[in-house]
């Protein structure tokens, strides 16, 4: 757990309540010291009840232990007869060591509750006048038929009086009272609740102490995901990230998805940026062409139809290719951000082959295309249709631009585990070992000049491999100068419950 440092809880106190960390230490130091106290009242509560259980069963045993004395005499109570059977003389004597050891435990128990301090126990006749007592006393007698101990206030203090009839020979001979101010119990009380009291008061500071540490602990990643934003705030390129941690819980969860949100953020804006730079540098050479065009018709063009034409139709080209290009441009946009909007659609694979297929087919009639598709219309892909077809139309494209003389095209589609592998093949220029590692790259074509004759901007492979990406999908190519060009594809396959 981190250290304490007091600049550090100097800090936190000149924020104020106001601060996270203080809210979250006062709630943790009311949660823990709520829940003491509640622990501590229900033990300070059982202790109590037990103890006072504990007086009225001394209460009782004394009532008894004297009532039973008693009872063995005469017919009625005397002053001397109480004397003699309680033996206040001998437990006097017991007090000095002048008796035996053997002493009965019965009468040390009752020359124990006669001579305790706050103790009062009085013997009354069947005439209910005072014949003994022990202590003086200010509570008075009422009579009662059977036994009976009952609570009460003794000089604002809780109390016990006890009392019981003296039974002879089916004759009430007298009554005995006992008065307990149970001064052990309540200086038993008071010490046991200070203890508590400081101890809540300990348990007060360690909670809030502790809760300090919580709260520091827990709002670490919270500081540190402050330190980041401000990191990137102040430079949008930073690749200030927060740190994992091993665990699984929350916090490491929510630093993860932080991270990539960042890297998310981030690589869009690098899109973003590059767009606008390949956009312009493209663009830059229609944009002249149509200028120089332009310029010369100003200039004594527009005089010479010959010239007018030539530049018209040079300026309607340049458009048409810069449509071309911001059209293929806002595709490739589009395909930087498949995992944000088309992460859950499927397509049937089998259904988009064939009819991609049948559409080249006619289309291009000078051209053979062979199919070999080994797929079932149930299968289906990780992948929005759409976009299939936008990958195959872009390299069957290719495959008959760069055809030579054999016109003759195969395409093949199977199962492999749990994915489609898709197999386009041409016969035609090929591509060498070197220009083969750039094909996918922005704008690279393998022959400028022929490729800007063909219509090609260097984008579709780029747009293909954007979107396959896109869909935890690959896609790679083969190929050999003058015999042709490979691509495969792998797209997962939606696996059905059985």
């Amino acid at each position: 757990m981190k250290k304490i440092r007091w600049r550090d809880v100097k800090e936190s106190m000149r924020k104020g309540v106001h601060s996270l960390t203080w809210k979250w230490t006062i709630g943790a130091a009311i949660a823990i010291f709520f829940t003491y106290s509640m622990f501590t009242v229900a033990i300070y509560q059982g202790f109590t009840n037990m103890m006072m259980a504990q007086e009225h069963t001394n209460v009782n045993d004394t009532l008894l232990s004297i009532i039973e004395k008693l009872k063995n005499g005469p017919d009625h109570l005397t002053k001397d007869l109480i004397h003699q059977k309680l033996r206040t003389d001998a437990y006097e004597a017991s007090l000095k060591e002048e008796v035996d050891e053997e002493t009965d435990y019965n009468e040390n128990f009752i020359y124990a509750q006669l001579f305790e301090k706050g103790v009062s126990v009085s013997v009354y006749n069947a005439e209910q006048e005072l014949l003994y007592q022990s202590v003086p006393t200010d509570v008075r007698f009422k009579i009662s038929e059977y036994p009976v101990i009952k609570e009460l206030m003794i000089d604002g203090e809780d109390g016990l009086v006890g009392v019981a009839p003296v039974v002879s020979k089916d004759k009430v001979i007298g009554y005995v009272q006992i008065t307990n101010e149970l001064l052990k119990y309540h200086a038993l009380s008071s010490k046991v609740l200070m203890a508590m009291l400081l101890l809540g008061a300990f348990a007060l500071i360690v909670s809030g102490l502790l809760g300090y540490l919580l709260a520091l602990n827990f709002l670490k990643p919270l500081k540190t995901m402050t330190r980041t934003m401000n990191d990137i705030r102040q430079d949008m390129q930073s690749t200030s990230r927060m740190p994992v941690t091993d665990g699984e819980d929350e916090i490491s969860n929510l630093t993860t998805i932080f991270n990539e949100m960042l890297d998310n953020i981030q690589r869009y804006m690098e899109q973003q940026q590059r767009f606008v730079e390949d956009a312009s540098h493209e663009l830059r050479t229609p944009v002249a062409i149509m200028e120089g065009h332009l310029k010369l018709l100003n200039r004594w063009g527009k005089e010479d139809p010959e010239v007018l034409n030539e530049s018209l139709n040079a300026s309607l080209q340049e458009i048409e290719r810069m449509k071309n290009l911001v059209q293929e441009m806002l595709d490739l946009s589009r395909a930087e951000q498949v995992e944000m909007f088309y992460q859950n659609k499927v397509t049937p694979i089998k259904e988009v082959i064939d009819q991609t297929y049948t559409n080249f087919s006619m289309i291009y009639p000078d051209f053979t295309f062979n199919m070999d598709n080994e797929l079932t219309a149930a299968m289906q892909v990780k992948i929005y249709r759409n976009h299939l077809e936008q990958i195959l139309i872009i390299l069957l494209d290719n495959a008959v631009k760069y055809s030579t003389d054999r016109k003759e095209i195969h395409i093949s589609a199977s199962q492999d585990g749990h994915a489609v592998q898709i197999a386009i093949q041409d016969f035609g220029e090929g591509v060498s070992t070197e220009d083969l590692q750039r094909i996918f790259n922005r704008f690279f074509r393998v022959d400028k000049a022929r490729s800007r004759q063909k219509g090609g901007n260097g984008l579709g492979l780029s747009i293909a491999k954007q979107l396959i990406d896109g869909y935890q999908g690959t896609i790679s190519a083969d190929s050999v100068v003058g015999h042709g060009t490979t691509f495969r594809i792998s797209l997962p396959l939606v696996l059905t419950k059985k």
